[in-house]
């Protein structure tokens, strides 16, 4: 999956589940601690999101503030996952 079709994916969760649909002011850069987008149960409804759409398992020493800033820092994250995740599927 590209990275714009997940960060599409990412962002349409985000704006139906935490904004209300408002996505006025929101894009892939905003900061979603900064702006009070994420909290600690928000964060965890997104972890589980990610987990069961792009089939990846966020792991406790992921979830930081560096890789929970912008849709793209996750987007980021998912991509790296899904690679690690590949690399044990190849071997196995």
């Amino acid at each position: 999956m590209s990275a714009s079709l997940i960060a599409k994916e990412i962002s349409q969760y985000i704006i139906y589940n935490f904004l209300n649909n408002d996505e006025r002011g929101f894009d892939i850069d905003t900061d979603l601690q900064q702006n009070g987008i994420l909290d600690s149960f928000s964060t965890f409804a997104l972890i589980a999101f990610i987990d069961e759409r792009f089939a990846v398992n966020v792991n406790i020493v992921d979830i930081n503030t560096d890789n929970f800033r912008t849709v793209n820092t996750i987007t980021a994250l998912v991509q790296q996952m899904q690679k690690q995740q590949n690399k044990f599927i190849s071997i196995a």
